[in-house]
C-alpha cells in the first residue's frame, strides 16, 4: 500500500506524541508535588524579606523589566508571596488541582523553636487548611539534619516529639497520605538520625508510619523503613537509571523535575554549585523516567526558587510545566482554568476590603476547584 510522504511524518508525529505521554508501565501515577512553606514577605515578617526571597544579596523591592530582585534566576508570576498567605495558598493548590496533581508532600521543619522553624511549620500548617479547602491530599517530609542545624541536646527526644505532633495532628486527617494503611512519611536524608535511632523515635507511634529516606538510603532508616524516594543529583539520567533499575525497595517514589540552576553563589549563600539545564526538555525526560518505573511520582518542585527547580507559574515559563502535567495526567481541566484561579487571585488582592467581593471571588474559586469533584 502506498503512503504519502505527508502521511508518514504525521504517523511519526502520532508515534512521537505517544512516547511522550504514554511511556512505560505507569501511563496513570499518582502525582505530588514538593512545596517549600519558607517564603515571608514585609508584612509578613516584620517589614523585612523573608531570607529565601534575599540570601545575602538581594532586594525585592527594586524591580527591573518587570522584575523583582529576588534570589532566584526565575520569578513568580504572582510576585514574591508569603508561604502562608491563603490567597496565594488557594492560587497555588487550585493550580495544582487544575493540573492534575494529587497532593503536596511538604517539607516540614519539626516542633523545634529555633530559627525560622515556629514560622515555616505555621506556614505548613496554613497549607495543610488549604488543602482540605481545594480537595487535595498532603504528606510530610521530615528534616532530621533540623536537629542538628538547631544544635538540639537530645535528638532522639525532640524527634519522638515530632513523630507525636504529626500522629495527633496530622496523620488523623482525611486528606493524608496512607500506603499500605500507614501514613507515608519520608525524611530528607537521613542526615542525622541512623539505623536503630529511627526505631526509638517511631516507639511511640501506632502505627508506625509507611517509612522512605531519600534514595539510595534506605539501609539507614530502621526496621520500619520500607522504600525511598528519588531527588535531583548531580549525574541526573544517569543516576536515575540506575535507582529506577538496581535498587530494589518495596515503595520507590519517582521523580520529575524541570532543571537545577542554584542561586547560591550569586545570592552569597553556602550551597551546592552544579547545574542541571531546566526547562521543558529535561522535566519531560525526567517525568517520562518515572512514569515508566514508579506509580508514585514526587515532582521536586513546586516553588524551591533558591535551588531553581520550580515548576509553579513563573513570568519567564508561564504555565508551560503544569500544562505538561495536565495533559499527562488527563486532567478534565483545560488551559483557561489556570487563568481564571490567577485572575482570582490578583482580584482578592485588589478587593482585599471588600467583604462582599471576596465572597464572590471565593466562590469563583470553588466552583473551578470543585468543578469535578
Amino acid at each position: 500500500m502506498f503512503v504519502s510522504i505527508e502521511m508518514k511524518v504525521l504517523l511519526v508525529a502520532i508515534f512521537l506524541a505517544g512516547c511522550v505521554l504514554l511511556v512505560g508501565g505507569y501511563p496513570n501515577p499518582e502525582v505530588f508535588v514538593h512545596m517549600m512553606p519558607w517564603f515571608e514577605t514585609k508584612e509578613t515578617n516584620n517589614g523585612t524579606w523573608g531570607q529565601h526571597w534575599t540570601m545575602v544579596n538581594d532586594n525585592p523591592d527594586n524591580v527591573t523589566d518587570g522584575k523583582q530582585d529576588i534570589a532566584s534566576f526565575y520569578h513568580p508570576e504572582i510576585g514574591a508571596y508569603a508561604s502562608g498567605d491563603p490567597d496565594v495558598i488557594d492560587w497555588q493548590l487550585g493550580v495544582m488541582k487544575a493540573a492534575g496533581i494529587s497532593g503536596v508532600f511538604i517539607d516540614w521543619p519539626g516542633t523545634t523553636e529555633a530559627y525560622d522553624y515556629p514560622k515555616n511549620k505555621e506556614n505548613c500548617e496554613a497549607i495543610i487548611e488549604g488543602t482540605e479547602r481545594n480537595g487535595l491530599k498532603f504528606a510530610i517530609v521530615y528534616e532530621d539534619n533540623n536537629l542538628d542545624l538547631a544544635a538540639v541536646p537530645d535528638k532522639i527526644g525532640q524527634a519522638q516529639a515530632d513523630m507525636e505532633y504529626l500522629q495527633t495532628n496530622y496523620f488523623t486527617k482525611d486528606n493524608y497520605v496512607f500506603v499500605d494503611d500507614t501514613p507515608l512519611l519520608m525524611d530528607f536524608g537521613p542526615q542525622v538520625l541512623k539505623r536503630e535511632q529511627w526505631d526509638e523515635v517511631f516507639e511511640p507511634l501506632d502505627p508506625k508510619p509507611s517509612f522512605l529516606t531519600l534514595w539510595n538510603q534506605h539501609q539507614e532508616g530502621g526496621q520500619y523503613c520500607n522504600g525511598e524516594f528519588a531527588w535531583v543529583w548531580v549525574d541526573f539520567i544517569d543516576g536515575l537509571d540506575r535507582w529506577y533499575v538496581t535498587q530494589r525497595v518495596p515503595i520507590k517514589v519517582g521523580t520529575a523535575y524541570p532543571g537545577f540552576q542554584p542561586f547560591y553563589t550569586n545570592g552569597g549563600w553556602p550551597g551546592p554549585g552544579y547545574f542541571i539545564d531546566y526547562g521543558v526538555e529535561t522535566f519531560q525526560q525526567t517525568w517520562n523516567l518515572a512514569l515508566e518505573y514508579t506509580e508514585m511520582i514526587q515532582i521536586c518542585t513546586w516553588n524551591d526558587y533558591g535551588e531553581g527547580t520550580i515548576i509553579e507559574p513563573t513570568l519567564e515559563y508561564g504555565t508551560a510545566f503544569v500544562d505538561i502535567i495536565q495533559e499527562a495526567t488527563k486532567s478534565p481541566y483545560t488551559h483557561q482554568d489556570f487563568e481564571e484561579l490567577t485572575k482570582i487571585f490578583h482580584l482578592r488582592k485588589q478587593h482585599a476590603n471588600n467583604v462582599r467581593m471576596l465572597e464572590v471571588l471565593t466562590e469563583k474559586h470553588n466552583a473551578i476547584v470543585h468543578r469535578y469533584d
